[in-house]
């Protein structure tokens, strides 16, 4: 197919090109639309393959356009972007208003978004901190106790019948407002953990010290998310009869607890050795993470640049789709149907920062000519292969072609955080791991 094609920059991200396909070329696709229309259809009173061409235009002549029309756009453009040397990013916005004819050249337009030149000139000598998290015993302390709080088992109480802080007491209430019941203050086997807070707090404190079947009454405040909005921030009686009592049982932190916990610990101090482990960790991970943000931030706010709306558009669908896929199908569905657009504006901000990150750190390597090696992108497989439980081998042949090319880009910036952060101007800091732990 014989075409001519022109190109217009309108902006940093956006072709123009004005395609032509020489009326030849329309005169043969149109023959061959015919030809190949001739072989598939059926007209009584005509062999297989004899059907006339003026025949075929009376009763298919709006298919067989459309058709060549179709292709005649889709190879041309093709070939305009070969020899543009364009790298689209989206699909086209095509204009034609042309109508086929044989023997007339045919002209339209095509506008594409593209990637924008990013140049990265402010990258060296950023100032940048390198956080070292640290921790301590009362650390490690805390994840014992939250691995105790996880193993909690709910058990009865025998040995009193006086509810006491902590207790998990089963009860049935009432309420009257100005002497009057309220419908929604009442409750029958309702349970009540004392000093959690989640009931109302002038009743959770009046149950210390009160026995089974001893009903009492206390005064309350109607919360401010009371589906009755005209009893909010009233004064309400609750009539309260504790009924039962429970309470939570904590198992004791010794060896047999560490056992329960996995079967790769034979002892607490193993445990605790786990424990110590996974705390430098995510140390060590959040403060790379850190430091790698801020250069990502620091590169973004230094380099400006237009970026394709198209691109965002693609980011911002794969977040929600990932927000998604996490839930049930149904209850995806049913979110996507409620909060579909809320969800895609809520998560703009964050896909217009991974594309800026995306084609910044994707210039700078290229400017600082980073490669990644055979040797190391097989080491980053085998990794992710391992995160799936299947052999490298088998990833491969899942994620090739562009999946793998994907894992390229993420090394290559990667490695050129690496190189802003040699670059930098550095500054250490200690910060503990947890605000409230002490060392």
């Amino acid at each position: 197919m014989q075409n001519n094609s022109e190109i217009k920059e309108l902006s940093t991200i956006e072709r123009e090109l004005t395609i032509t396909v020489d009326g030849e070329s329309i005169t043969q696709e149109l023959n061959k639309a015919y030809q190949r229309m001739s072989q598939k259809v059926r007209l009584k009173g005509f062999r297989p393959g004899k059907v006339p061409r003026y025949v075929l235009e009376q009763y298919y002549k709006a298919d067989v356009e459309q058709e060549v029309l179709e292709r005649v756009l889709s190879r041309s453009y093709e070939n305009a972007v070969r020899t543009h040397e364009l790298k689209p990013v989206a699909q086209p916005k095509v204009d034609s208003q042309a109508q086929l004819i044989a023997g007339l050249d045919f002209s339209f337009t095509a506008t594409v978004e593209v990637k924008p030149q990013v140049t990265v000139s402010k990258w060296e000598g950023l100032d940048l901190t390198q956080t070292t998290y640290t921790f301590g015993d009362a650390d490690v302390d805390a994840e014992l106790s939250n691995l105790q709080d996880r193993q909690v088992k709910i058990v009865p109480v025998e040995d009193r019948d006086e509810v006491q802080e902590s207790d998990l007491v089963e009860l049935n209430f009432s309420g009257s407002v100005d002497g009057e019941h309220v419908q929604g203050l009442n409750g029958v086997a309702y349970v009540v953990e004392v000093g959690a807070g989640r009931f109302y707090e002038e009743a959770e404190k009046a149950l210390v010290g009160k026995k089974l079947n001893e009903s009492f009454e206390v005064e309350v405040v109607v919360p401010d998310d009371f589906r009755k909005e005209e009893l909010r921030g009233k004064t309400a009686t609750l009539q309260i009869s504790p009924q039962g009592l429970k309470a939570k049982s904590k198992p004791d932190l010794d060896d047999e607890f560490a056992k329960d916990i996995s079967d790769d610990f034979e002892s607490l101090d193993d445990l605790k050795k786990a424990i110590q482990e996974g705390l430098e960790n995510q140390a060590s991970q959040r403060a790379d993470n850190e430091i790698r943000e801020n250069v990502v931030d620091q590169l973004i706010e230094n380099n400006p640049f237009e970026v394709p709306p198209s691109l965002v558009d693609q980011n911002v669908e794969q977040l929600v789709i990932n927000q998604l896929s996490q839930l049930p199908q149904n209850q995806a569905e049913r979110i996507w149907n409620a909060q579909g657009p809320a969800m895609k504006e809520e998560s703009r901000p964050k896909a217009l920062r991974q594309v800026r990150a995306s084609l910044i750190l994707e210039a700078l390597a290229k400017e600082l000519d980073i490669s990644i090696s055979k040797e190391e992108l097989n080491e980053m497989l085998e990794s992710e292969a391992q995160k799936l439980g299947i052999s490298a081998k088998k990833y491969r042949e899942f994620f090739k072609g562009d999946r793998i090319r994907d894992f390229e880009f993420r090394m290559q910036g990667e490695k050129a955080i690496d190189a802003v952060i040699e670059k930098g101007n550095l500054k250490e800091a200690n910060k503990p791991l947890r605000e409230e732990a002490t060392a």
